[in-house]
């Protein structure tokens, strides 16, 4: 599970998303030209809530030297790899997503970084 929100209020959301294939709770995609993560687990063909604005949202991070991430810091979600990091993919929209802002600091052997996550800009390096 990459994404998981650590807010009572949920920000914006799509709802009657009806996924490509099965999909669980803390999964990223792009649904309707927004990046963003489904809070509800589901089957092919059931309808689903989809978040891409979230003002905390606990994310896996990379782990290992130089992954260090600082408040403040722009946060990219990797696809191959399911994690996000401070470092754009050299193709934004495809192999990164600019997903937000991280909240408070984690260090390289942390597991997880609280994030204000934003879904709507994921194809740019910002």
């Amino acid at each position: 599970m990459a994404f998981e929100p650590k807010d009572t209020v949920i920000y914006d959301e799509l709802w009657d998303v009806v996924p490509v294939a099965a999909v669980v709770k803390g999964q990223a995609a792009v649904v309707q030209d927004v990046f963003g993560f489904y809070l509800v687990a589901a089957a092919l063909g059931v309808e689903v809530c989809f978040a891409y604005i979230m003002r905390q949202v606990e994310a896996d991070k990379r782990v290992g030297t130089g992954e260090d991430i600082l408040a403040g810091d722009r946060l990219y979600y990797i696809p191959a790899e399911d994690v996000v990091t401070p470092t754009a993919g050299t193709t934004p929209g495809v192999n990164s997503y600019f997903c937000g802002i991280a909240k408070k600091d984690a260090s390289a052997a942390e597991t997880k970084v609280l994030m204000n996550f934003n879904g709507t800009m994921y194809d740019q390096t910002i």
